[in-house]
């Protein structure tokens, strides 16, 4: 039975990935989501990733019930002013994008002007990024006005751009007595966690290679998310090894396992944007299948459902310490390529919230 009582949700910035979870939230038209439209260039692909088999009128995940998408914030980034004076939008923002994510949904939730707006009468939050700034640079000026109104927060990855600023966002919420959460698809998926039984062909590996999409934050925050999905947390050491930022990252757990993150660029790897695994023991090696758009949904339900569970319980469902362990380790790759050497953790994060 679906529950009388509803939680009104917030969303900030209506990107690819408030399709992608709204979805989950709330019920689409589903016909909406398959039209193209310019102001929401991506919306058809959510539909062709989700949809039952060649039924359009249909998809074919299962939502999470409970919550109303109820108000939408949308941000816009320019890069200055033309000629005549006209703001330059940032590539992959479109201005009339948060009407047309509203009119995907039966709710229509109301377009807010401001952010201070669309934290009111709402109760819980979720602050979405797919590419716009892809970094988490603005996720603490974002998240701010909901924790502080004690609102539960859900903020896409990256969690932050610094460690610095993913732990005012905990200080917000513990403050303020709320909570907030952030995930990654690639530690949920069910491919992934089928993999990981894998392991018990041959024993306990200690080597892990994952190949993920690229170096901007969020594309590495993914490839340590199925790392640390794969292996767990507590890294204790980092190494930076390539030309360009973040290229490849070598993580070392203190039992000796090593995992490998290397965030090349796309075109080397077949222009996929798939993830893949590969783990080594003394005894054999496994290969994981892909881990792509299509194997995403999985992941996706699971995290809507531990937000759901955090709204209901008023806990966090993913560890603090675990929020903040891959901002710190970009933190510390990114000193270790500066320097060429090897960095502790214990070096920019003293492992407490």
């Amino acid at each position: 039975m679906a529950p009388t009582n509803l939680t009104r949700l917030a969303i900030v910035r209506c990107d690819t990935h408030a399709y992608w979870y709204g979805v989950f939230m709330d019920e689409p038209d589903v016909l909406a989501l398959a039209t193209v439209h310019d102001e929401a260039p991506t919306r058809p692909g959510i539909h062709n990733y989700f949809k039952e088999g060649n039924e359009y009128t249909r998809l074919k995940i299962e939502r999470v019930e409970g919550f109303v998408i109820s108000k939408l914030f949308d941000r816009i980034f320019e890069k200055g002013q033309d000629e005549s004076g006209n703001p330059i939008l940032q590539y992959g923002t479109y201005p009339g994008r948060a009407e047309q994510l509203s009119q995907t949904f039966f709710s229509r939730p109301a377009v807010c002007d401001t952010i201070q707006e669309a934290t009111e009468d709402v109760d819980a939050a979720y602050i979405a990024d797919s590419s716009s700034p892809g970094d988490g640079a603005d996720h603490l000026e974002l998240a701010r006005p909901f924790l502080e109104r004690g609102i539960p927060t859900f903020v896409d990855k990256p969690f932050a751009a610094t460690l610095t600023d993913a732990q005012e966002i905990l200080r917000l919420a513990k403050a303020n007595n709320t909570t907030v959460m952030t995930a990654s698809i690639l530690a949920h998926t069910e491919v992934g966690m089928h993999f990981k039984n894998r392991f018990a062909e041959i024993g306990d590996p200690g080597l892990l290679i994952v190949k993920g999409v690229g170096s901007a934050n969020a594309a590495v925050i993914h490839g340590l998310a199925t790392a640390q999905g794969l292996f767990g947390y507590g890294v204790e050491w980092v190494e930076c090894l390539g030309a360009t930022p973040l290229e490849c990252i070598q993580l070392y757990y203190p039992d000796g396992r090593e995992a490998f993150v290397i965030n090349g660029s796309q075109r080397v790897f077949m222009q996929t944007c798939s993830f893949f695994a590969s783990a080594y023991s003394n005894q054999g090696v496994v290969h994981s299948p892909p881990i792509g758009d299509p194997e995403f949904h999985t992941g996706t339900r699971r995290i809507v459902e531990m937000f759901r569970q955090m709204i209901d319980t008023g806990k966090p469902p993913v560890p603090y310490e675990h929020m903040l362990e891959p901002i710190a380790i970009i933190e510390a790759a990114t000193i270790a390529q500066r320097e060429g050497r090897r960095v502790p953790l214990a070096e920019v994060w003293d492992g407490k919230v």
